[in-house]
């Protein structure tokens, strides 16, 4: 397993040096229709700037130590649950409060960052990815965990954003795809040393390492920022900022995902209600605005629109299932979280691997079957899981990891692919700041669906070995309303398929 795991590596490393390559011999492409905005950039440094091969060093760094934080709380959650002696739904709250952030942020950083400087906005996100870090090693409670993972996420929605701008604008048009697709390889590799490094830290050192592992990158990464990307990029300069807008988007998510997480009270009930009015409101409001964070109108295009609540069902079928996993392997197997990271590495590695042939198959065949065939396997691995008891064989939970890896990967790629294309060039960045964020709220929507169900079953029970029945029977129910999601997600691909007479429906688009 470690040995297909550095072959991985080494073919990643092999395309950074090609496409570092490709950066050198780069050719100026502006995605802003606005060029008089883009040329209060120093002209005299704009080509020095796309044969600088540092962008591709520092894109992938972010996107590695993106993914890394991401994934590495699920291997370290039982232990650190154990050390603060808090409740299964307490805990759900230190992973849920990182993605609520994300799902806040996203979208107007997605405004920032190319009004005030995308290498200002960089800097941002790795010095508050800095201090968020820390902030969790040193944290004495639950409670201020739960803060500093909140500016954790806040710094992960910031570098998402700027990362894929900066790679987006340093590449020559013609070779754009194979960056992204490159640096979305090294975000699950990522994922993978989080499962690996995550469990061994946190089985030899304590959970509080897992944290502090990262700083060290964030501060190279920061300086060869400095030092070897000389300038900065600039777009729309004058565009005011949607204030109001954001506010009442921030708003809306925390209502909807708090609300979601207490759904089984009339508490739960009002504010999921009352998220669902300021949606309307921010809809309405986004129509009006001069310089909207998004576009209300390119909802019109049903392929567009489709495909992102696709990637919404996606994520919410599909996030819980690492910590349902995760909790039966530490707590029902007894496995250590050492043993439990080699385990979960599976996901992200089998991910890695289908996304990049299914990324080549959606340029040849229709992406929304490749999509919904990648849903398919995923149901598959699901219904295994619904059966998870204190008898089912550890070989029957590693297959069903492979293949809800395989599944997810297989339709990430052609997913996106839909998304980006079914819009015009123009409105390329909100086509990857909604898929962005749609996936985030699915992710932040499935802990909430899992906090629910724990609260139901467990309540505050602390989930030792007498209350294991209360722990699989909870797990069992979140798998039967996740594979109702993915069962959705499935018929939502299959929708664009009927849609797809022109994949370049971008073109018939207007605005």
């Amino acid at each position: 397993m470690i040995i297909i795991n550095y072959l991985f590596f080494v073919i990643i490393i092999i395309n950074l040096i090609i496409l570092s390559k490709s950066i050198e011999k780069g050719i100026y492409m502006s995605s802003t229709s606005d060029e008089k905005e883009y040329k209060e950039i120093n002209s005299e440094n704009d080509r020095s700037l796309f044969k600088n091969k540092y962008i591709l060093l520092i894109t992938s760094l972010s996107y590695f130590l993106c993914g890394f934080s991401v994934s590495v709380i699920s291997v370290a959650l039982p232990t650190i649950g154990m050390d603060f002696e808090i409740s299964a739904v307490s805990q759900n709250w230190i992973a849920i409060i990182f993605f609520l952030a994300i799902a806040i942020f996203s979208l107007p950083f997605g405004k920032i960052a190319v009004k005030f400087g995308l290498k200002k906005t960089f800097y941002l996100g790795l010095i508050l990815l800095v201090f968020g870090s820390f902030g969790a090693s040193i944290s004495n409670s639950a409670g201020v965990l739960i803060v500093f993972r909140a500016l954790q996420g806040l710094s992960i929605a910031i570098l998402n954003v700027s990362t894929l701008a900066i790679l987006t604008e340093a590449m020559p048009i013609h070779e754009r795809g194979k960056g992204i697709g490159l640096i979305t390889s090294i975000a699950y590799v990522g994922l993978i040393a989080a499962n690996i490094v995550g469990g061994f830290l946190t089985h030899n050192f304590g959970w509080r390492y897992v944290f502090l592992v990262v700083i060290p990158f964030l501060i190279l990464t920061m300086i060869i920022t400095y030092l070897k990307v000389p300038n900065e990029w600039l777009f729309f300069k004058k565009d005011k900022f949607d204030y109001i807008g954001a506010l009442i988007f921030a708003i809306a998510i925390t209502c909807l995902t708090y609300g979601f997480t207490i759904m089984h009270d009339v508490n739960g009930m009002i504010l999921i209600i009352i998220s669902i009015v300021l949606f309307l409101i921010f809809a309405k409001w986004q129509s009006k605005a001069k310089y909207p964070m998004f576009p209300i109108k390119i909802l019109k295009n049903r392929k567009f629109t489709f495909a992102s609540i696709a990637a919404l069902l996606c994520s919410f079928a599909t996030f819980v299932i690492i910590y349902i996993v995760d909790y039966h392997l530490q707590y029902i197997k007894g496995l250590d979280p050492q043993a439990t990271g080699l385990i979960l590495m599976l996901a992200p590695l089998s991910m890695a691997i289908s996304t990049f042939f299914a990324g080549r198959l959606s340029d040849k065949f229709n992406p929304q079957l490749i999509a919904s065939s990648g849903m398919a396997i995923v149901l598959i691995s699901l219904i295994i899981l619904s059966s998870l008891n204190q008898n089912t064989s550890l070989m029957v939970v590693i297959v069903a990891i492979i293949l809800e890896g395989i599944g997810y990967g297989m339709f990430i790629s052609p997913n996106t692919n839909i998304v980006v294309s079914s819009l015009p060039s123009k409105l390329t960045s909100v086509a990857s700041a909604t898929v962005s964020t749609t996936r985030v709220i699915g992710e932040t929507l499935s802990l909430g669906m899992y906090t629910v169900v724990f609260a139901i079953i467990m309540g505050s029970l602390k989930i030792i070995p007498k209350h294991f029945h209360l722990l699989i029977t909870s797990s069992q129910i979140v798998c039967i309303l996740a594979g109702i999601g993915c069962i959705l997600a499935i018929i939502f691909s299959l929708i664009g398929i009927n849609l797809n007479k022109d994949l370049n429906s971008k073109n018939k688009f207007k605005f």
